[in-house]
C-alpha cells in the first residue's frame, strides 16, 4: 500500500515510502503495531521526561491534530515546538528537504 503523500513530494521524492513500516513486515506485526499505536498513553509520564525534547509536528496533519503538539510540550518540562508549514502526518518523508533543518538546529 503506498501511503499518501502529496504529490508535490512523490515528484521530488519518487520511490518507496516506509510511512507504513517495513514492506516486508508480516501481517500479524503491522497488525500489532497498528493496535500498540491506538492505545499507547503516556500523557501521566510526560512531565518525567528529563531529556532536551522538541515536538516536530506538520501543520496540515489530519491524522494526529496539530493542536496536539503545543500539549504535549507544556507537558515536558523545556520541551520546544516546531511545526513544519504545509506538512502533513508522514512530514519526515514528504517534507524530507526542509524537516531536517529545525533538528538539526534544535540539536545544536
Amino acid at each position: 500500500m503506498r501511503p499518501r503523500v502529496p504529490a508535490h513530494a512523490r515528484a521530488r521524492h519518487p520511490g518507496r515510502y516506509g510511512t507504513l513500516g517495513d514492506p516486508h513486515m508480516p501481517p500479524h506485526a503491522r497488525h500489532g503495531h497498528l493496535v500498540a499505536g491506538n492505545r499507547h498513553d503516556a500523557w501521566e509520564v510526560l512531565p518525567s521526561v528529563a531529556a532536551p525534547t522538541l515536538v516536530l509536528h506538520g501543520d496540515q496533519d489530519r491524522l494526529t491534530p496539530p493542536e496536539n503538539a503545543p500539549l504535549l510540550a507544556e507537558r515536558i518540562p523545556d520541551a520546544r515546538v516546531h511545526l513544519l508549514p504545509a506538512a502533513r502526518h508522514a512530514y519526515f518523508e514528504e517534507c524530507r528537504d526542509t524537516a531536517g533543518a529545525p533538528v538539526r538546529a534544535f540539536l545544536a
